[in-house]
């Protein structure tokens, strides 16, 4: 019976005769891994130093439009929209676009700042902050629903406890003034029961308030 796949290949022996033969016959699988590895890993290593690359050209491309935003400058939003489309996914980039759409908030303009806020990706650690501006401009526009909605996304992508807990109270606020009074003073409780979160003062505060409103006639 003709043997197929590893049967099929020269048993490796330790004897010094016939390890020649043994390596002919493995020589182009041998080398063909070799090849492979070394791309892979050379491809690895180039990738690694591009990343690098472009993030600290990113980095350096976000400070001049921030420069001139500082000082006011017309051109400052058309430099932070290239940084945010060259730089897309780095941090320089993705800090452009979030400036990028405050302005266009700033500007009553909120679908566009949506819009740019939609198209980041892989944000990161950027990430509660995308969920959190989306909420503002939200708020902006009276959407309360929608920001009491983002405002929730953002405390789950938040990585801090204490950003958690301050973004849980905007959406409490947020569900206030959309009307779920109920839905909000749930959340003001929750800041109120942890006597270390620097947001329970203010829940204990919130929860009265919400609740002196509940009891009126």
């Amino acid at each position: 019976m003709t043997k197929t796949g590893g049967a099929a290949r020269p048993l490796i022996s330790a004897d010094p005769d016939s390890l020649l033969d043994t390596f002919q016959a493995y020589r182009k699988q041998i080398t063909t891994t070799a090849i492979v590895v070394a791309v892979v890993v050379g491809g690895a290593f180039i990738w690694k130093a591009n990343t690098a690359r472009r993030e600290t050209q990113a980095e350096k491309a976000f400070f001049d439009a921030m420069a001139l935003v500082s000082q006011r400058d017309a051109k400052a939003p058309d430099a932070l929209a290239k940084v945010a489309q060259r730089y897309s996914g780095t941090p320089g980039g993705i800090q452009a676009a979030l400036l990028y759409a405050q302005a266009k908030f700033d500007d009553g303009k909120y679908a566009d700042g949506q819009k740019i806020l939609d198209e980041v990706r892989s944000a990161g650690a950027f990430a509660s902050g995308v969920e959190a501006l989306k909420a503002a401009g939200y708020e902006s526009e009276q959407k309360y629903d929608l920001a009491a909605q983002h405002y929730g996304k953002a405390v789950d992508k938040a990585e801090l406890q204490g950003e958690k807990d301050f973004l849980k109270g905007e959406q409490a606020r947020a569900l206030a003034a959309a009307g779920k009074r109920a839905d909000a003073a749930k959340l003001w409780a929750e800041l109120a029961d942890k006597p270390d979160s620097p947001m329970a003062s203010e829940a204990k505060i919130r929860l009265g308030e919400l609740s002196a409103t509940t009891a009126k006639p």
